[in-house]
């Protein structure tokens, strides 16, 4: 999770901009309530990489050798959520944005886990952009 704040009032324009900058980055936007600051949206993408698998078929050989029953489990799809609150700052021409990024992984044994994403480049990503928009229609951010 990250906060931002932004040199504006218009929450409403904003939320606008984020929605726009979550499309571009292939986000479908689920929810979007403005009128409480709060927007969000997900994507699916493939979560198979070929050293989990293979790490995972080693280990299903050694274990043959071993004559050990094991089922090699690695992730097969993942879906990407984020979520998006706003909320001017009292007393102030700033509102703040706050943006949590998760992932829901699915495996080949239809196991489910949910992590937080907590790369600062996904965050840095996603804020230079909506910073860069803001900035294109005139709002200082």
């Amino acid at each position: 999770m990250q906060i931002e704040r932004f040199d504006t009032a218009d929450e409403r324009q904003l939320l606008t901009e984020a929605t726009q900058v979550l499309q571009d980055l292939g986000f479908t936007v689920e929810e979007s309530a403005p009128a409480v600051g709060v927007l969000a949206g997900s994507k699916a993408r493939d979560a198979e990489e070929a050293g989990q698998i293979a790490a995972q078929v080693a280990l299903t050989i050694v274990a043959a050798a071993f004559l050990v029953a094991y089922i090699p489990t690695w992730d097969t799809d993942q879906i990407i959520r984020v979520t998006l609150s706003s909320q001017r700052l009292p007393n102030s021409s700033q509102t703040q944005l706050r943006a949590s990024f998760e992932r829901v992984v699915r495996t080949n044994q239809g196991q489910v886990r949910v992590e937080q994403l907590h790369q600062p480049e996904m965050h840095r990503e996603f804020f230079n952009t909506l910073r860069n928009g803001m900035a294109a229609r005139g709002e200082r951010a």
